[in-house]
């Protein structure tokens, strides 16, 4: 296949939506992991046998599920810009890239590979972490 011909062009978006795929069941995982975390911990603040063992247990288990979000949400960024990068290195050859190519490169803005989650993604985690550390090891109002 010659590099940048429509073929090739093809084979970038279609594994560019497999990619996709992937990352939206990692996505459908990651939530049910993150409701489970935030079950755990609403239960180990209500049980009046809770303690500290199971404090740090349920915390442990709350940041790992948000540790492995990040580094699912990282990757799912990563098939963007790599999707950029590979229509972005066709231009800089001299070829002709579709329309809806050079959209996509404006789109992402970027060609960098990704090292961080969507400024939305840290915001849902740094939030879910804060509710999960709160649930579990703030002092119950009487």
């Amino acid at each position: 296949m010659e590099f940048g011909s429509i073929e090739y062009q093809i084979a970038v978006w279609e594994l560019f939506n497999l990619g996709r795929i992937g990352s939206a069941m990692v996505g459908i995982g990651s939530i049910l992991a993150i409701w489970l975390s935030l079950r755990i911990a609403v239960n180990t603040r209500n049980n009046p046998e809770t303690n500290i063992v199971a404090k740090l247990l349920s915390t442990a288990f709350g940041l790992i599920v948000v540790g492995s979000s990040w580094i699912q949400y990282t990757i799912g960024a990563v098939y963007w810009t790599n999707t950029s990068g590979a229509f972005a290195e066709m231009k800089s050859q001299g070829i002709d890239v579709s329309p809806a190519a050079e959209f996509f490169i404006d789109f992402v803005g970027t060609t960098e590979p990704a090292t961080s989650p969507t400024p939305l993604g840290m915001a849902f985690l740094i939030t879910v972490t804060i509710i999960i550390l709160v649930q579990i090891w703030y002092p119950k109002q009487d």
